[in-house]
């Protein structure tokens, strides 16, 4: 029999410490947080994945915004991680040399929802001024004068800007994150699907649709799929997501894309789930904008009734007039794996320890901000008590995070 995905199949089942399902973001973050720890015994890992490579579905289309949790709930999970690990992922980007656009961002009110009196937007700048304050996060208040200076072909009429913020490669960020946990020992398996997980008592066994192996310590970081991976594990049905797509399309006239060059954000009102439709610019020079916010049945949905451009066109009209929709071209979609408290609010991030023998942590709901939070959320994971009673770190109680 042919060797798989770089793994010697032999008679003998494989066994491994731990077993991570998903090599999107947070699975390779998570991978190379714990295979790069030191602790008293070097870690046998593996990371399984569906498709042939990483960051194949949310990962890897998304915005590549790193955002600082100004727009989350204070005291969340979101916020806390997305503040810390935004930070930690710039300091990565530069160290590895991976694309990085140092655009800030601004979130703004336009002089149309001024006339109209629509004075929601003004609200929703106390509270992110409040959760700015909360929380640390360096910004400011502009007037018009102060975004014309920023942005002079931007029409709003005042605004908060956030220089801190960055715009990232994310499949670069991930095939990086990657390659440092293959370095530190971690093994992949590609083109593996998980088809069943059964408890052997004191270890997992799973089975793909390729091979078995066995894990004495499973954490599901599968995206989009956690809360089927999670059922598996628990033999019942703890957790649903609800696919969201997100679509872009790219602002491609010549003459247009470079008007604006920040990440322009709206101001939304408090219970708005998304963060709205905005100027997306990226390291490459490309200016997208998206996304959208649109429930779908399917999870790998990424195509069908596509959104008019026109529905993008009337929402920045507004912060720039000259949008017509023969300047935007199609660009892509992702899927956001969402999970709903009641009808209008998501969840914060859920990392539940589901099982103690054998251990099981299920990751689920790791949406937007996801991809800044990854780094943080795998040292999140590191420090959990029962990662720390179970494998022991050497010479202290506390883990030693890789920089």
């Amino acid at each position: 029999m042919l060797p798989m995905n770089g793994l010697r199949e032999s008679n003998a089942m494989k066994t491994y410490d731990i077993g991570i399902v998903g090599a999107g973001v947070v699975g390779c973050a998570i991978a190379r947080e714990l295979a790069g720890g030191r602790w008293q015994r070097p870690l046998r890992i593996i990371t399984v994945e569906r498709h042939e490579g990483v960051a194949e579905e949310t990962s890897g289309r998304n915005s590549g915004v790193l955002h600082s949790g100004i727009h989350e709930h204070s005291g969340s999970l979101k916020a806390r991680l997305a503040r810390e690990g935004s930070a930690l992922a710039v300091a990565y980007a530069v160290r590895h040399n991976i694309p990085l656009l140092r655009s800030g961002m601004v979130i703004a009110i336009s002089r149309e929802d001024i006339r109209r009196g629509l004075w929601r937007e003004l609200s929703m700048l106390r509270r992110l001024w409040l959760n700015a304050w909360r929380s640390n996060i360096r910004i400011r208040f502009v007037t018009p004068a102060g975004l014309r200076a920023l942005e002079p072909n931007l029409r709003a009429s005042c605004g908060i800007v956030i220089p801190g913020v960055c715009v990232i490669d994310s499949p670069a960020f991930v095939q990086s994150l990657k390659l440092d946990a293959e370095a530190s020992g971690v093994e992949f398996a590609f083109n593996n699907r998980v088809v069943d997980i059964q408890d052997a008592g004191t270890e997992y066994l799973i089975t793909t649709d390729r091979q078995k192996m066995r894990v004495a310590c499973l954490i599901n970081a599968a995206g989009l799929h956690a809360d089927d991976i999670a059922a598996l594990a628990l033999s019942h049905s703890k957790y649903s997501i609800r696919p969201v797509r997100g679509e872009y399309y790219e602002l491609v006239t010549s003459s247009k894309k470079g008007l604006i060059g920040r990440l322009v954000y709206p101001a939304l009102p408090p219970r708005a789930t998304g963060k709205g439709i905005h100027f997306s610019p990226r390291p490459n020079g490309q200016l997208f904008v998206g996304p959208n916010e649109v429930p779908v049945q399917d999870k790998s949905d990424y195509l069908s009734e596509k959104t008019p451009p026109g529905t993008f066109v009337e929402a920045l009209r507004k912060f720039l007039p000259v949008l017509e929709e023969s300047d935007l071209r199609w660009g892509y979609s992702g899927i956001r794996p969402c999970v709903m408290i009641g009808k209008q609010k998501k969840s914060d991030f859920i990392v539940s320890v589901d099982r103690d023998t054998p251990l099981l942590i299920n990751l689920v709901g790791i949406e937007s901000p996801g991809l800044s939070a990854a780094l943080a959320l795998a040292r999140h994971v590191s420090d959990l008590p029962c990662i720390q009673q179970y494998f022991r770190p050497m010479g202290s109680s506390a883990a030693v995070h890789r920089l």
